[in-house]
């Protein structure tokens, strides 16, 4: 699974806002190494194709969703990657 991290620009901790990412069919996952915010959403879109700025937007509009604990390994390493970016 490719886990992406990416700075949002805005500085809630000394290195910035980071945001990991990764997806699967079927869902998207972000994890907010900075405030500790957790999301998943339905996968729509092909995220090879997709900017940062409209990931930003899709976590703004509803990234406090909690995945489950089927996804917790999935959470885990998202987790881990933002922290050690």
């Amino acid at each position: 699974m490719d886990i992406r991290v990416f700075q949002t620009g805005r500085h809630y901790s000394e290195k910035g806002q980071r945001i990991a990412y990764t997806w699967d069919d079927n869902h998207i996952y972000f994890v907010d190494a900075d405030r500790g915010i957790e999301g998943v959403f339905i996968n729509m879109l092909n995220l090879e194709h997709v900017s940062s700025s409209h990931l930003l937007h899709m976590y703004d509009a509803g990234g406090d969703r909690f995945f489950n604990l089927d996804e917790l390994y999935i959470r885990d390493a998202l987790s881990d990657r933002a922290y050690n970016f």
